[in-house]
């Protein structure tokens, strides 16, 4: 039998858990920002660019800032690569501290391992230089570039590791991957602070969901009344502004509805990539009564009253069934990973899938 492979399926428990507000919502003010630099790494091992100008253009007003005039002298050279540096860096980091950086070759260098990234400034989307940035890449260890699935016996296996070791590819199928992107760890200085929205001159913050969900936004908002007593206003789809009084502690006050517990709406959603086979659901989703056949492969969602059929190749399911008994009714008569995104598709059409569809 044929079994599907390169199929994740993950679905939540049926019962609802409560989380912390602060694990699905953040306070205005306090956020992260992107900063962006462009450099030189140095010390490759003839595996540096070999047809970019801009590397050698760039080494060579480095030196010449240094003091050295270097003439035609590099042209050659192929142990220098031109990168891009990029880092995220929150509003709360202060002078001083470091942030991890991501180098990516931009040329047509061969890999940056054993590489030195050499200053580089990193600024703002203003043009403002926020932090400097320099230091040692290191980079991962091999990527599973296997194409030819390893089956298991219950027809799924993991695109991403496996839970069984019998399952996994053996080193043979493994090859390393181009080191082209590295990584710094604490390999920038800020050198600016970034200004913070965060404190309000008239003691109203705000809290912000991470997905808009009015359920939720409606009980959070009662739940923070209830709870903390103080007055609060939903000001838009996602936020609710609450107002501290002039001699209530800021940070108390704030780490006080963090904490608070609260169970979470979610709407039902089904995703799919279609370039690696994964499906993603949700436990609450849910079908129709529907009739599916595509080359051969039958399947029934039918009400509780019955209504037999004498197909041979069909399989049975109970009307309100959820998404993920279908996929595995489709595994077990031998559909491909194609077979089943096209499945979820036509669902979806006929009104039948009762979720949003996602198609990555």
């Amino acid at each position: 039998m044929k079994f599907l492979s390169y199929l994740i399926l993950f679905s939540i428990s049926i019962y609802s858990v409560e989380v912390k507000v602060k694990d699905i919502s953040r306070i205005s003010g306090i956020r992260e920002n992107q900063i962006s630099g462009f450099g030189i790494v140095t010390g490759l091992s003839g595996t540096g660019d070999t047809k970019n100008q801009v590397t050698t253009e760039a080494m060579k007003n480095y030196l010449n800032n240094q003091g050295l005039n270097t003439g035609k002298n590099l042209t050659h050279t192929r142990n220098i690569a031109s990168v891009v540096v990029t880092a995220i860096i929150p509003s709360t980091a202060r002078l001083g501290d470091k942030i991890d950086i991501t180098v990516s070759s931009i040329g047509d260098a061969r890999s940056l391992e054993g590489g030195v990234l050499i200053q580089t400034p990193l600024k703002a989307a203003n043009g403002e230089i926020v932090a400097v940035a320099s230091g040692v890449m290191s980079f991962g260890g091999k990527d599973n570039l296997n194409t030819k699935p390893n089956h298991n016996p219950n027809g799924i296996s993991a695109y991403f590791g496996y839970a069984n070791p019998q399952y996994q590819n053996t080193s043979s199928q493994l090859r390393t991957a181009p080191k082209t992107v590295g990584l710094v760890m604490a390999g920038a200085i800020v050198e600016k602070e970034i200004q913070s929205t965060f404190f309000a001159k008239d003691n109203k913050y705000r809290l912000i969901l991470e997905n808009q969900d009015f359920t939720t936004l409606t009980n959070l908002n009662k739940l923070i009344t209830d709870e903390i007593k103080i007055n609060t206003l939903v000001v838009s789809p996602t936020e609710i502004e609450f107002t501290i009084p002039e001699k209530g502690d800021v940070l108390s006050t704030i780490s006080r509805i963090e904490s608070l517990q609260i169970i979470p709406e979610s709407k039902a959603k089904v995703v799919i990539n279609e370039r690696t086979g994964t499906i993603v659901m949700g436990a609450n989703v849910t079908v129709d009564e529907v009739a599916i056949s595509k080359q051969g492969i039958s399947v029934v969602v039918s009400n509780k009253k019955g209504g037999d059929s004498k197909s041979e190749m069909i399989t049975m399911l109970n009307e309100g069934t959820r998404v993920s008994d279908i996929v595995d009714a489709l595994n077990k008569i031998g559909a491909s990973t194609k077979d089943i995104i096209a499945v979820m598709e036509g669902l979806k059409k006929s009104g039948a899938l009762h979720a949003e569809l996602v198609i990555q």
